[in-house]
């Protein structure tokens, strides 16, 4: 429809106060592991000792036999370095000012901030899966779960002298079957200890759930929908109705999660009380923790942008440069992706139908 002056001269646009994000992920997996992220204050590394062998001595003894008193060395440092990711939030001086007052439509200040911190947990979202440990990359569930043919040594130490340090590897791992997915748990289940969190892509959860047809439509008849909020698990819902978020289906009691971060043709398990952020939280210099905003209708839910942020979030405060009249800061995330226990954390790669 097609109007003249008359109406364009005297009538506005009505424009709504919102910015509707088309670009970010969403990313239970990462959501779930920021929430629960472990405190990194001090130190330039962060590391643990790790048991890589059992003891040969003792053993069964009889009466007055002489006792074994050798002592063996079956312990080893671990060692992970901290990663950094970043991005600058820009604002022209003029264009702030000019975005006072009734004209403005939304903040512009808070409306970059708010899309360059998306665009940084877009960031930690990859790095999650497919980060590689090497130079300023942080490590991820892909090197955690490695058993030493594409990353020979993880937290410096090599699965070749510890064959113990290793995760479940499982490459051209082909059709999806339910036994396929019963030896990727036992391998990452050790007593009572199991994967919390099984998560794959929407094409491979579309598999499974078509594995488990008839048994998910009896479940939702007699005990709800299972499902996952932006955070993590939530009580099920009578029939199909109850709280927003992702579909879970489950495999053993786990939770099998679809996120669209995972590349194509890949299955993750681990363990979160055994693998998960670890924040640099201590107090920086120049630099401030911050929150997401909780309540921005233009952004999908389970997407950055509606939930707290966690240990390690940064943004540094608002800078002007000498030879320019604009505004400069910065949104930081600190800390890196480590698997204390990584017989614990699995991977499946190119997966199919």
């Amino acid at each position: 429809m097609t109007f003249d002056e008359a109406v364009r001269t005297t009538t506005r646009t009505f424009i709504v106060p919102k910015v509707y994000d088309q670009v970010t992920k969403g990313s239970p997996t990462l959501m779930k592991l920021l929430r629960t992220a472990k405190s990194w204050s001090t130190g330039t590394k962060y590391e643990f000792p790790i048991k890589y062998q059992d003891t040969t001595n003792g053993g069964w003894t009889g009466i007055a036999n002489q006792l074994d008193t050798n002592r063996q060395n079956v312990r080893v440092t671990a060692s992970f370095e901290p990663k950094m990711v970043y991005k600058p939030v820009v604002a022209s001086s003029i264009e702030v000012a000019l975005n006072e007052g009734q004209e403005r439509i939304v903040d512009l200040l808070q409306t970059e901030f708010d899309s360059q911190a998306q665009s940084l947990i877009d960031l930690m979202g990859q790095g999650l899966f497919t980060g590689t440990g090497t130079g300023n990359l942080p490590d991820s569930l892909m090197n955690a779960a490695d058993d030493g043919g594409a990353f020979p040594t993880y937290g410096g130490l090599s699965a070749t002298s510890y064959p113990t340090w290793a995760g479940y590897d499982l490459q051209s791992a082909g059709a999806l079957t339910l036994a396929k997915m019963a030896t990727f748990y036992d391998a990452i289940e050790i007593g009572t200890a199991k994967p919390d969190m099984i998560v794959t892509t929407k094409a491979l959860w579309s598999v499974y759930e078509s594995l488990l047809t008839p048994t998910v439509r009896a479940g939702y008849v007699q005990n709800g929908y299972p499902k996952m909020d932006e955070y993590g698990m939530v009580a099920s819902a009578n029939g199909l109705n109850g709280n927003q978020g992702f579909e879970c289906l489950w495999f053993r009691g786990t939770p099998v999660v679809k996120d669209e971060q995972v590349q194509a043709g890949a299955m993750f398990g681990f363990n979160s009380n055994y693998f998960g952020w670890k924040g640099i939280d201590k107090k920086i210099r120049g630099f401030e923790t911050l929150n997401f905003k909780q309540s921005n209708d233009g952004v999908p839910n389970g997407v950055p942008g509606r939930v707290p942020s966690t240990k390690g979030f940064y943004f540094r405060d608002f800078m002007m440069p000498v030879d320019q009249f604009a505004e400069v800061g910065y949104v930081m995330y600190a800390g890196n992706y480590i698997a204390e226990q990584r017989r614990l954390v699995g991977a499946m790669y190119n997966l199919n139908a």
